[in-house]
């Protein structure tokens, strides 16, 4: 007799238990088991989700969960039998896809996806037979979970809406809905608008009857929503943990009201022209403005009208303004107009704007200036101070206003005068006025005054001519004599005779008469009185012989001065060079050098620095040195410039023990009037130690007595030392 667990009495899995061994044949196996769902792509998914749950208890029989590297449950059954009767096989009933059995050890094994919303349960039966041929047969349920694996579905891809703008009630204007396929509360869904183009504080969304109606909770402005279109966001939100979700566009179009009025850029418009202005000219280009942004009540729907008078017509579409015939401010000088703009409302709908135009006919300039008198004399004395008034000058212009107001002016420029630009007067600029300028083109401006009037009409009118002034300049002594040629340096040969020319001093004034009558003379307190100047010709000639190497140069301060009754006096200076003549002797000082030198010395050693010197200048003066004498081997050079006085090769002293050198010192002079200096170097040479002793004889040979005593000489050795000392 065997016991049998009711189907669906299920235990944890410790408190499962065998009974009697023999009960396993023909046991009947009840087994409930419950898997979460996982995705729909097989086994591996599967395999995370699947958690024992629970294990139902029979008579006989141990079924227990198991993890492995899938998701599995195992049915296992016992069998008291030995050997092969006690070896026990399993099989399903019916092959199930989403399952598979191992035959030995009985493990059930999920090897395909499972879905919670095709199929929620599986009922499986399993058969265990033993080698005796013996069978029971067992049922596993496997309850499948759902998890939120669905996302929500809106049942459009986008959603449209309208409302008119300036609506004041709470107005719905679209309602949306998604549906979810998992099971509660996975499939709980809410809305909510994540976006907006604009606005976004404007909308809200509430559930209604299974929908969510999205509404507008305060008014709208068409004019503030760009392009009419708000853009919303909406996501529908499931109650999953972790939750899915889904959006969808919105899209709400603002219908425009007509609620604004067209606008004039300016209530009043003023506007002035000229009375030459051509018929069909345009005056003034009005401007409304409509905040409505529609096309049917905004901008693009004004039309323009005008009214007051028929000189004037309107553009209907641009508010352009123009004339239709010429117009006369001798007739008419001011016009009022009034313009309105009206909007595409219908009706009582329909909106207007009105502006007023006031337009005021300038008169243009027609007349030229005229001149009073032309040309004009006037003196004036030269070098006259700054703004000296010098003349007027009138020109008149019989238009009105501006338009017969003169300004004068200097043309072309004339940098010694200047004109008032409204009265005419003219002045001294404070440019020197100088009546015995050089310069041409300064003697004209100065006597020549070209002046331009103008209107200051628009544009501005010219006199049909310019007018002239023309000044008689009065000669004033502002001029102190000029020396032509000083200062200057003037360059004699020393040795000249007495009363020889040289220089001529020129002076001008160019003032008038006397004026400019001109007296020269030699300014007092020289140090020597060795020139002679004649006060009318301006001829310098020398009084002594002039000496070079006594004076070389003379500054001569020469004094011109005019015979004006104020007197004007001009001092320079002459400076007299007296050039050098070949007339001086290069000297050595001292004339003669005693040097001593070691035979050691090496080459190019100076041996002296020879110091001569000549009084003259220039080339004259410029010594060339050359060794003369005493240097017949050539062992020694001088430099020929710098005097400096060298050795050239090695000394022997053993050769030659002294040198007498004869030094010359020729100067630049011109060719045949050279003069040459002389000097003497004596040059003695030491001995060093640079000899080794030879002996006179390769061999020497004598005979003594034996009886020969102490300290006797025996022989004599000679070297060449011993001789040169012995000589």
């Amino acid at each position: 007799m065997s016991s049998q667990a009711e189907p669906g009495s299920c235990h944890r899995l410790d408190s499962c238990h065998t009974n009697t061994r023999a009960a396993i044949i023909g046991a009947l196996m009840g087994l409930s088991l419950t898997w979460e769902r996982g995705s729909k792509g097989g086994r591996e998914a599967l395999k995370e989700k699947c958690v024992p749950r629970e294990i139902c208890r029979g008579k006989g029989r141990q079924r227990r969960w198991r993890r492995s590297s899938g998701c599995r449950e195992e049915s296992e059954a016992t069998d008291g039998d030995a050997g092969t009767f006690g070896i026990v096989r399993y099989y399903f009933s019916d092959e199930p896809d989403q399952f598979s059995l191992d035959d030995e050890t009985g493990w059930v094994i999920l090897r395909a996806g499972l879905d919670y919303e095709l199929m929620r349960r599986f009922t499986l039966t399993i058969l265990a037979k033993d080698g005796g041929g013996e069978e029971t047969t067992g049922r596993i349920r496997v309850n499948v979970l759902d998890v939120n694996d669905n996302a929500p579905l809106f049942q459009k891809e986008a959603y449209v809406g309208s409302l008119r703008e300036n609506e004041q009630a709470v107005q719905p204007v679209a309602r949306v809905r998604a549906t979810d396929e998992d099971s509660p509360p996975n499939n709980f869904l809410t809305y909510t608008i994540t976006s907006a183009s604009a606005f976004l504080s404007y909308f809200n969304i509430i559930m209604v009857e299974g929908y969510a109606v999205i509404s507008v909770t305060r008014p709208l402005d068409y004019e503030q929503v760009p392009k009419g279109m708000v853009y919303l966001t909406v996501m529908a939100k499931d109650g999953g943990n972790p939750a899915l979700n889904s959006t969808v566009p919105v899209t709400v179009e603002v219908i425009d009201e007509n609620d604004n009025p067209p606008e004039f850029s300016k209530p009043s418009y003023i506007v002035k022209i000229l009375e030459n202005i051509i018929a069909g000219a345009t005056v003034l280009l009005v401007n409304a403005t409509d905040l409505d942004a529609s096309r049917e009540f905004g901008q693009a729907s004004l039309i323009y009208s005008l009214e007051g008078s028929s000189q004037f017509r309107l553009n209907s579409r641009s508010g352009e303004i123009t004339t239709t015939a010429l117009l006369d401010r001798e007739l008419k000088s001011e016009y009022i107009l009034i313009v309105r703009a009206v909007d595409g409302g219908v009706g009582p709908q329909q909106k207007t704007g009105i502006a007023t135009v006031n337009i005021t006919i300038l008169d243009i300039n027609d007349n030229v200036p005229v001149w009073s008198e032309d040309p004009y004399h006037t003196n004036i004395v030269e070098m006259s101070p700054i703004n000296t008034d010098v003349i007027s000058v009138l020109a008149v212009d019989p238009d009105n206003g501006l338009n017969g107001t003169v300004r004068y002016s200097i043309s072309p420029e004339n940098p010694f005068y200047t004109i008032s630009s409204s009265t005419g007067k003219i002045r001294t600029s404070g440019v020197t006025l100088d009546r015995e300028s050089s310069n041409p083109r300064d003697a004209v401006l100065m006597r020549t005054i070209i002046i331009s009037a103008v209107d200051r009409g628009t544009p501005p009118l010219h006199a049909s001519a310019s007018t002239t002034v023309f000044v008689n300049l009065l000669d004033l002594n502002d001029n102190d004599p000029t020396f032509l040629n000083l200062p200057f340096v003037a360059e004699v040969p020393e040795g000249l005779p007495i009363g020889s020319s040289v220089f001529k001093v020129q002076v001008e004034d160019p003032d008038e008469d006397k004026n400019g009558l001109i007296t020269m003379a030699l300014q007092m307190g020289m140090p020597r009185l060795d020139f002679y100047l004649n006060t009318s010709t301006g001829v310098l000639s020398s009084m002594a012989v002039l000496d070079r190497e006594q004076i070389g140069q003379y500054h001569l301060r020469i004094i011109a001065f005019d015979a004006g009754k104020f007197p004007r006096t001009s001092t320079s200076t002459l400076t007299v060079t007296v050039l050098d003549v070949n007339d001086e002797t290069p000297t050595f000082n001292p004339r003669v050098y005693n040097v001593s030198l070691k035979e050691s010395v090496p080459r190019d050693r100076i041996v002296a620095r020879l110091s001569c010197s000549d009084n003259d200048a220039g080339l004259n003066a410029e010594l060339s040195y050359f060794i003369t004498g005493g240097n017949q081997d050539g062992k020694f050079s001088v430099g020929f410039r710098d005097g400096v006085v060298r050795t050239v090769v090695g000394l022997d002293r053993e050769t030659q023990e002294a040198y007498t050198l004869v030094v010359e010192a020729i100067d630049n002079g011109p060719a045949g009037s050279r003069r040459t200096g002389t000097a003497t170097v004596f040059v003695e040479v030491q001995d060093v130690n640079d000899n080794r002793p030879i002996f006179l004889q390769n061999s020497y040979e004598t005979s003594i007595l034996e009886s020969v005593t102490q300290g006797t000489s025996i022989v004599q050795v000679e070297n060449t030392h011993t001789a040169k000392h012995m000589e």
